[in-house]
Protein backbone atom coordinates (compact mmCIF):
# COMPACT_ATOMS: atom_id res chain seq x y z
CA UNK A 1 0.00 0.00 0.00
CA UNK A 2 1.35 3.19 -0.89
CA UNK A 3 2.45 5.66 1.90
CA UNK A 4 2.09 8.71 0.23
CA UNK A 5 -1.31 9.23 0.67
CA UNK A 6 -2.23 10.93 3.95
CA UNK A 7 -4.72 9.63 6.75
CA UNK A 8 -7.54 11.69 5.42
CA UNK A 9 -7.29 10.65 1.68
CA UNK A 10 -8.87 7.39 2.22
CA UNK A 11 -11.65 7.29 4.98
CA UNK A 12 -13.03 11.08 2.34
CA UNK A 13 -12.31 8.75 -0.63
CA UNK A 14 -14.21 5.72 0.79
CA UNK A 15 -17.13 8.28 1.82
CA UNK A 16 -17.05 10.42 -1.75
CA UNK A 17 -16.28 8.02 -4.89
CA UNK A 18 -17.80 4.50 -3.66
CA UNK A 19 -20.88 5.34 -5.02
CA UNK A 20 -19.93 7.48 -7.58
CA UNK A 21 -21.31 6.57 -11.46
CA UNK A 22 -17.58 6.94 -13.24
CA UNK A 23 -16.20 5.04 -10.27
CA UNK A 24 -18.10 1.76 -10.64
CA UNK A 25 -17.68 1.88 -14.22
CA UNK A 26 -14.18 1.70 -13.88
CA UNK A 27 -14.18 -1.25 -11.33
CA UNK A 28 -16.32 -3.24 -14.27
CA UNK A 29 -13.21 -2.40 -16.17
CA UNK A 30 -10.72 -3.14 -13.77
CA UNK A 31 -11.67 -5.71 -11.59
CA UNK A 32 -11.33 -8.32 -14.31
CA UNK A 33 -7.65 -7.09 -15.30
CA UNK A 34 -6.15 -7.72 -11.68
CA UNK A 35 -5.62 -10.79 -12.10
CA UNK A 36 -3.80 -10.58 -15.72
CA UNK A 37 -1.12 -8.25 -16.39
CA UNK A 38 -0.27 -5.16 -14.46
CA UNK A 39 0.46 -3.13 -17.19
CA UNK A 40 -2.75 -3.39 -18.44
CA UNK A 41 -4.34 -1.73 -15.75
CA UNK A 42 -1.77 0.93 -15.22
CA UNK A 43 -2.36 1.82 -19.41
CA UNK A 44 -5.77 2.32 -18.74
CA UNK A 45 -6.09 4.48 -15.53
CA UNK A 46 -3.81 6.77 -17.78
CA UNK A 47 -5.41 6.73 -20.27
CA UNK A 48 -8.38 7.39 -18.43
CA UNK A 49 -6.77 10.34 -16.70
CA UNK A 50 -5.52 12.04 -19.90
CA UNK A 51 -9.10 11.67 -21.34
CA UNK A 52 -10.51 13.24 -18.07
CA UNK A 53 -12.23 10.34 -17.44
CA UNK A 54 -11.20 10.39 -13.70
CA UNK A 55 -9.62 12.62 -11.96
CA UNK A 56 -5.95 12.26 -10.07
CA UNK A 57 -7.60 11.86 -6.73
CA UNK A 58 -9.69 9.44 -8.24
CA UNK A 59 -7.43 7.79 -9.84
CA UNK A 60 -5.26 7.26 -7.00
CA UNK A 61 -8.28 6.11 -5.05
CA UNK A 62 -8.93 2.97 -7.60
CA UNK A 63 -5.13 2.40 -7.11
CA UNK A 64 -5.83 1.75 -3.48
CA UNK A 65 -9.24 -0.20 -4.37
CA UNK A 66 -6.49 -2.20 -6.74
CA UNK A 67 -4.24 -3.18 -3.94
CA UNK A 68 -7.61 -4.22 -1.49
CA UNK A 69 -8.90 -6.57 -4.70
CA UNK A 70 -5.65 -8.23 -5.28
CA UNK A 71 -5.98 -9.17 -1.45
CA UNK A 72 -9.62 -10.45 -2.41
CA UNK A 73 -8.40 -12.76 -5.41
CA UNK A 74 -5.92 -14.28 -3.42
CA UNK A 75 -8.62 -15.92 -0.91
CA UNK A 76 -10.48 -16.78 -3.72
CA UNK A 77 -7.63 -18.75 -5.40
CA UNK A 78 -7.43 -20.98 -2.20
CA UNK A 79 -11.55 -21.88 -2.46
CA UNK A 80 -14.34 -23.27 -4.83
CA UNK A 81 -16.87 -21.27 -6.04
CA UNK A 82 -16.16 -18.34 -3.04
CA UNK A 83 -16.75 -14.94 -3.92
CA UNK A 84 -14.59 -12.78 -1.46
CA UNK A 85 -15.18 -8.85 -0.76
CA UNK A 86 -13.18 -6.81 1.97
CA UNK A 87 -15.00 -4.71 4.91
CA UNK A 88 -13.33 -2.21 6.90
CA UNK A 89 -15.10 -1.34 10.38
CA UNK A 90 -15.31 2.02 11.91
CA UNK A 91 -15.95 1.67 15.71
CA UNK A 92 -16.22 5.38 16.47
CA UNK A 93 -19.19 5.92 14.48
CA UNK A 94 -20.08 2.16 13.62
CA UNK A 95 -20.20 2.41 10.14
CA UNK A 96 -18.55 0.13 7.21
CA UNK A 97 -16.63 0.93 4.45
CA UNK A 98 -16.59 -1.63 1.46
CA UNK A 99 -13.11 -1.90 0.62
CA UNK A 100 -13.36 -4.64 -2.66
CA UNK A 101 -14.95 -7.25 -4.15
CA UNK A 102 -12.83 -7.75 -7.77
CA UNK A 103 -15.25 -10.86 -8.37
CA UNK A 104 -18.71 -9.49 -7.73
CA UNK A 105 -21.19 -6.82 -9.47
CA UNK A 106 -20.12 -3.28 -8.03
CA UNK A 107 -23.65 -2.80 -7.38
CA UNK A 108 -24.40 -5.61 -4.77
CA UNK A 109 -22.43 -3.43 -2.07
CA UNK A 110 -25.14 -0.22 -2.68
CA UNK A 111 -26.79 -1.57 0.37
CA UNK A 112 -24.14 -0.77 2.79
CA UNK A 113 -24.86 3.15 2.33
CA UNK A 114 -28.33 2.28 3.56
CA UNK A 115 -27.36 0.35 6.71
CA UNK A 116 -25.06 3.40 7.06
CA UNK A 117 -27.47 6.21 6.39
CA UNK A 118 -29.97 4.47 8.93
CA UNK A 119 -27.82 3.31 11.67
CA UNK A 120 -28.99 -0.30 12.01
CA UNK A 121 -25.53 -1.88 11.91
CA UNK A 122 -25.08 -4.37 14.65
CA UNK A 123 -24.91 -8.02 15.87
CA UNK A 124 -28.49 -8.91 14.17
CA UNK A 125 -27.38 -7.10 10.09
CA UNK A 126 -26.03 -9.79 8.04
CA UNK A 127 -22.90 -11.89 8.43
CA UNK A 128 -20.49 -9.57 8.83
CA UNK A 129 -22.21 -7.50 10.90
CA UNK A 130 -22.69 -10.44 12.99
CA UNK A 131 -19.32 -11.01 12.72
CA UNK A 132 -17.90 -7.77 13.50
CA UNK A 133 -20.28 -7.45 17.21
CA UNK A 134 -19.08 -11.05 18.28
CA UNK A 135 -15.47 -10.98 16.45
CA UNK A 136 -16.13 -14.49 15.64
CA UNK A 137 -16.65 -16.37 12.22
CA UNK A 138 -20.14 -16.60 11.65
CA UNK A 139 -21.68 -18.57 8.55
CA UNK A 140 -24.94 -18.09 6.94
CA UNK A 141 -27.99 -19.59 4.88
CA UNK A 142 -28.68 -16.42 3.40
CA UNK A 143 -32.31 -18.01 2.22
CA UNK A 144 -32.75 -19.01 5.62
CA UNK A 145 -31.17 -16.96 8.35
CA UNK A 146 -32.88 -14.35 10.34
CA UNK A 147 -29.36 -12.06 10.02
CA UNK A 148 -30.50 -11.72 6.18
CA UNK A 149 -33.80 -11.02 6.35
CA UNK A 150 -34.10 -7.41 5.66
CA UNK A 151 -31.56 -7.86 2.87
CA UNK A 152 -32.57 -11.38 1.47
CA UNK A 153 -34.68 -10.49 -1.31
CA UNK A 154 -32.21 -8.42 -3.52
CA UNK A 155 -28.71 -10.59 -2.47
CA UNK A 156 -30.78 -13.85 -3.67
CA UNK A 157 -31.30 -11.97 -7.06
CA UNK A 158 -27.56 -11.81 -7.39
CA UNK A 159 -27.27 -15.71 -7.12
CA UNK A 160 -25.75 -15.70 -3.65
CA UNK A 161 -26.99 -18.66 -1.31
CA UNK A 162 -24.52 -18.49 1.69
CA UNK A 163 -22.32 -16.53 3.67
CA UNK A 164 -19.01 -17.06 5.39
CA UNK A 165 -18.07 -13.52 7.44
CA UNK A 166 -14.37 -13.96 8.84
CA UNK A 167 -13.26 -10.86 10.70
CA UNK A 168 -9.82 -9.65 11.11
CA UNK A 169 -7.61 -7.39 12.88
CA UNK A 170 -4.65 -4.91 13.14
CA UNK A 171 -1.09 -5.56 13.94
CA UNK A 172 -1.97 -4.19 17.49
CA UNK A 173 -5.60 -6.15 17.76
CA UNK A 174 -7.97 -3.85 17.01
CA UNK A 175 -10.83 -5.40 15.12
CA UNK A 176 -10.02 -3.96 11.56
CA UNK A 177 -13.36 -5.37 10.11
CA UNK A 178 -14.10 -8.47 7.82
CA UNK A 179 -13.81 -10.63 4.65
CA UNK A 180 -17.07 -12.07 3.62
CA UNK A 181 -17.64 -15.26 1.56
CA UNK A 182 -19.95 -15.54 -0.63
CA UNK A 183 -21.10 -18.94 -2.44
CA UNK A 184 -23.92 -19.40 -4.97
CA UNK A 185 -24.40 -22.98 -3.10
CA UNK A 186 -26.78 -23.06 -0.15
CA UNK A 187 -25.28 -23.82 3.36
CA UNK A 188 -21.73 -23.74 1.71
CA UNK A 189 -20.21 -23.77 5.06
CA UNK A 190 -15.93 -23.16 5.44
CA UNK A 191 -14.00 -26.09 7.10
CA UNK A 192 -12.09 -25.16 10.11
CA UNK A 193 -9.19 -25.65 8.25
CA UNK A 194 -10.60 -23.62 5.17
CA UNK A 195 -10.96 -20.91 8.06
CA UNK A 196 -7.37 -21.32 9.49
CA UNK A 197 -6.08 -21.25 6.07
CA UNK A 198 -7.66 -17.80 4.99
CA UNK A 199 -6.45 -16.51 8.67
CA UNK A 200 -3.52 -17.60 8.44
CA UNK A 201 -3.52 -16.07 4.49
CA UNK A 202 -4.91 -12.51 6.00
CA UNK A 203 -1.96 -11.81 8.27
CA UNK A 204 0.11 -11.46 5.14
CA UNK A 205 -1.67 -7.90 4.37
CA UNK A 206 -1.08 -7.14 8.11
CA UNK A 207 1.04 -4.00 6.77
CA UNK A 208 -1.83 -2.81 4.56
CA UNK A 209 -4.56 -3.71 7.50
CA UNK A 210 -2.71 -1.63 9.50
CA UNK A 211 -1.99 1.27 7.54
CA UNK A 212 -6.10 1.61 6.13
CA UNK A 213 -7.33 0.61 9.60
CA UNK A 214 -5.28 3.39 11.25
CA UNK A 215 -6.14 6.06 8.78
CA UNK A 216 -9.77 5.48 9.29
CA UNK A 217 -9.05 5.15 12.87
CA UNK A 218 -7.22 8.26 13.24
CA UNK A 219 -9.63 10.25 10.82
CA UNK A 220 -13.04 9.76 12.62
CA UNK A 221 -11.08 11.09 15.79
CA UNK A 222 -11.83 14.47 14.03
CA UNK A 223 -15.62 14.19 14.92
CA UNK A 224 -16.66 16.32 12.21
CA UNK A 225 -16.88 14.39 8.80
CA UNK A 226 -20.22 12.10 8.12
CA UNK A 227 -19.18 9.24 6.84
CA UNK A 228 -21.07 7.10 4.61
CA UNK A 229 -19.45 3.94 2.33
Amino acid sequence: MKKRSNHHSIVESLQEYNLKKNIKEQLKIINPLLGKKETDIKVHLKNALANGVITKREMDFLEIKIELGRMCLELEEALESVYVTLLFYDRERNKVFHGAAPSIPVEFFDFFSMINEQGILDENCASCGRAIYTQEVVQTDIGTSTLWTKFKESILEYGFRSCTSIPFYTQTGRLAGTFGHYSNRPNNRLTQDEVEMIQEKVSMFSFEIQTISDRIHEYTQVGNVRLTI
